[in-house]
Formats: structure tokens, C-alpha cells, sequence
């Protein structure tokens, strides 16, 4: 006798389908319910984000703009700066010459300052048709002090010229790129007041990871949010360049707003850093000792003396003992140095013995400091020669362009908003 059964011999219950369907349908409705659930929260959280991304931008972002368009001129502040002041700060390089002694070319400066004139620094050339560089100081009678610069043919070891770079903390006694760097880290407030830029530079910063969440396409195809409609409306044209420009430059812009906010608010930064690598103080290059009857030593005997420790790399500048307990501070450049505006490999030499005192060097740099030693050479593109410098140029024209877009398509909303909806015909 055969026990196997088919499909037709089973019997089910009565209503027992009927019951499997009404939970089916439920089942159904609450998974359509919890849809449109998300659905609601996704459309409130992006309106609400709209409205922050959209208020930081109006107000904050007039700001951005004004120190995106400076920083997108510092970003060649020195060509800039040379090309102004050419008759002085440019030389006709020989073709077959060397450079004059540093004590010729110091001699010749301090021939030319006044008697009471208190030598800060001399700055190498930069390039074989720029001339060396040397910053003195001089006391008022109101007890202020003017600084000056002073610019010598390191051929001929002659002044071309002197410039006044700054009388007292009048900002507009500067040279108009001081002034154009002041402006962009401090808005003309004073370094006492740069946590104002720096405030706004956190609020843009924001700002600019929400449009990064409300540029996300909601149909999940990132390639629609990447293209510009050009033969589209003015509304849409307008809101594909600001939402294209706005992703392309997003990482760029992020990284500026980061390394700016990281130099704005040092002392935090370094507090912050040292709670994940360590990081010393700034370095005490030490004190001289002075020798009864013995005369100070000239420059080229100090760079001498830090040639012994560095002897590869490029002599940048020279700090000047101007007390006499001051010391020399020689520095020399690396080629693999970030930062080309200032070295931080410096040695500190007594001007009396020649005798080294103190040794920054890079090399033994911890991840913290290589960390702060990176911020100003990325936010300023030197760290990556023209190219770099190049990039942070167009990243400084990208709020404009991100601004006028922002504030056409917000007034473009106002309009739509204000249009009746309703048309009846009598």
C-alpha cells in the first residue's frame, strides 16, 4: 500500500489562505509606512540643513569670498610683491658671478641704516635675480618702533633701495602684500582679533560638509550630481555649476579652511595635537657669552659654524644678534622641506666664540610637529612648488563662483515662492 502523497491530497483550513494574505497586507503597510516614516525625516533633516547651509552662506560666505580672492593672490605674494617693487627688490644677475661676502653685503646695509638702527634678520635671495634682504628697526620718540627693509645687490654688494615695512601697528604703513596677508588672517581687526576670521572659517567649514550631504542625488546617481546642463534653464544652469563646483572643490576647500583654522587658533591646535604625538616648545636658541676684549664674530663666521652641522641644503637667512647676549640663528633649506617661506633647520651660534649653542632639525621632528610644520606650506600650496601654488589660486576663486551661484538660486526660490500657485479663469 502506497503512503505518498500529492499535491492535490492536501487539504488546508478553512480561511487559513485568507488569514496569510491579510498579514501579507499588513506586513505590506507597515513596511510602506516605515518608508514613507524615513522618507518624511530625510525630507526634514535635508530642510533643515538647506537652511543652515543656505544662512551660513549669505552671511558667512561674503566673508569667504574676500579671503578666498586675498588668498588666491598671496598664493604668488612673492612675484607679486617683486613685480611691484622691481627697482629694488630686482637685480641684473651676471652671468658668470657669485655672490659678495655676507659681510659685504651686511657692511653695506648697515653703512646705509641709521646709527640707531637694531639689525633683525638678513633673507637670502630667493631666486638669481632678487636681491638679499635685510629687516632693521628703529625706536621713535613716542617709544613705538618702524620697521624697515633694506635691499642689497648680493653681486655688487650695493643698496637698491629701502621700503618702511610697517610704522608702529598701523597696518595700512605696509606694503600693499603685508597689507593683502593681513587681511587675510586677520580681516584688518589685528592679530588680537584673528579668532573672529577664525570663528567664520568653522561655520564655512560646516557648511561645506552639509552641501556635501544635500549634493548627494536622491535617486543614488552620483555621475547626474557631477555634470552641467549647459543648454538647460537659467535656474538649473545656475544650480549645476554651484552644486559641481561646490563637490569638485569641496576637499580642496576643506583642507584650507582646516589649515587656516589649525594656524588661527595655534595655541589649542598644539594642545590638541600633543594628546596624539609629542610636541616641544618653540626652540631657545640659547644666549652668548660675552668675552671681555674680544670682538664679535662676522656673519660668515656664524654660517661657518652651522655649515658644520648642515652642511648640505640652502642658507635661507640669518637672525641677528641684537643685544649683546643675542645669538646668531643660521638657517639652511632643504630641497624636501614643505615650507619654502621659512626653514626649520636652524642653528643657533654664539657671536662671540662661534660656538653652536642649539640645533633644530627636521629630521628628528615627532609626528606632531611634522604635523604643524605641514599646515602653512598646505594652505598656501608651496609645499608642492607652482602646481600646488597654481591649485590654491583657483580654490580662492571657487567661493566667488560658489556665492553668486548661491545667492542667485536663493533668489531664485524667493521668486518661485512668491508666484501664485492658483490661476482662475472669470
Amino acid at each position: 500500500m502506497s503512503l505518498a502523497m500529492t499535491p492535490g491530497d492536501l487539504v488546508l483550513p478553512e480561511g487559513f489562505l485568507s488569514m496569510v494574505e491579510r498579514v501579507a497586507e499588513r506586513d505590506m503597510e507597515k513596511d510602506i509606512a516605515s518608508s514613507r516614516r524615513a522618507m518624511r525625516r530625510r525630507d526634514v533633516a535635508r530642510k533643515i540643513f538647506l537652511q543652515v547651509h543656505r544662512t551660513i552662506g549669505l552671511f558667512a560666505g561674503a566673508v569667504f569670498v574676500l579671503v578666498g580672492l586675498s588668498g588666491a593672490i598671496l598664493a604668488f605674494r612673492e612675484n607679486i610683491d617683486e613685480w611691484l617693487n622691481a627697482p629694488i627688490m630686482r637685480v641684473d644677475a651676471p652671468a658668470q658671478a657669485s655672490y659678495r661676502s655676507l659681510d659685504e653685503i651686511l657692511a653695506a646695509a648697515i653703512a646705509a641704516m641709521p646709527p640707531d638702527g637694531k639689525l633683525e634678520r638678513l633673507t637670502m635671495p630667493r631666486h638669481p635675480g632678487s636681491a638679499a634682504a635685510i629687516i632693521y628697526m628703529v625706536e621713535t620718540d613716542d617709544l613705538d618702533t618702524d620697521v624697515f627693509e633694506m635691499f642689497v645687490d648680493p653681486y655688487t654688494a650695493k643698496v637698491k633701495g629701502l621700503r618702511l615695512y610697517l610704522h608702529n601697528e598701523r597696518i595700512f604703513s605696509q606694503p600693499l602684500v603685508p597689507i593683502i596677508m593681513a587681511f587675510h588672517w586677520t580681516l584688518l581687526l589685528g592679530a588680537n582679533n584673528a579668532y573672529i576670521l577664525g570663528s567664520v572659517a568653522i561655520l564655512l567649514f560646516i557648511s561645506i560638509l552639509i552641501g556635501i550631504y544635500l549634493w548627494r542625488p536622491l535617486n543614488g546617481n552620483w555621475r547626474l550630481g557631477l555634470k552641467i546642463k549647459w543648454r538647460a534653464s537659467a535656474e538649473r544652469l545656475v544650480y549645476d555649476i554651484h552644486r559641481s563646483v561646490g563637490i569638485y572643490c569641496a576637499a580642496l576647500l576643506l583642507v584650507t579652511l582646516f589649515t587656516g583654522v589649525a594656524m588661527i587658533f595655534k595655541p589649542a591646535t598644539r594642545s590638541v595635537t600633543t594628546l596624539f604625538s609629542p610636541v616641544r616648545q618653540d626652540p631657545d636658541f640659547g644666549k652668548s657669552t660675552l668675552i671681555a676684549g674680544h670682538a664679535p664674530i662676522g656673519v660668515g663666521e656664524a654660517v661657518a659654524s652651522a655649515d658644520k652641522i648642515f652642511p648640505d641644503g640652502k642658507l635661507h637667512w640669518i637672525l641677528l644678534p641684537s643685544a649683546p647676549t643675542g645669538v646668531y640663528v643660521v638657517g639652511k633649506q632643504s630641497s624636501d622641506e614643505p615650507n619654502r617661506t621659512k626653514t626649520y633647520r636652524n642653528v643657533g651660534v654664539d657671536q662671540y666664540s662661534g660656538q653652536v649653542l642649539y640645533v633644530q632639525d627636521r629630521d628628528a621632528f615627532t609626528t606632531g610637529e611634522k604635523f604643524l610644520e605641514w599646515l602653512f606650506p598646505l594652505h598656501t600650496g608651496e609645499a608642492f612648488g607652482a602646481v600646488g601654488r597654481s591649485v590654491v589660486l583657483m580654490v580662492g576663486l571657487a567661493p566667488l563662483t560658489l556665492y553668486v551661484t548661491g545667492f542667485l538660486r536663493w533668489r531664485h526660490k524667493r521668486r518661485a515662492r512668491k508666484r501664485p500657485t492658483n490661476l482662475h479663469v472669470i
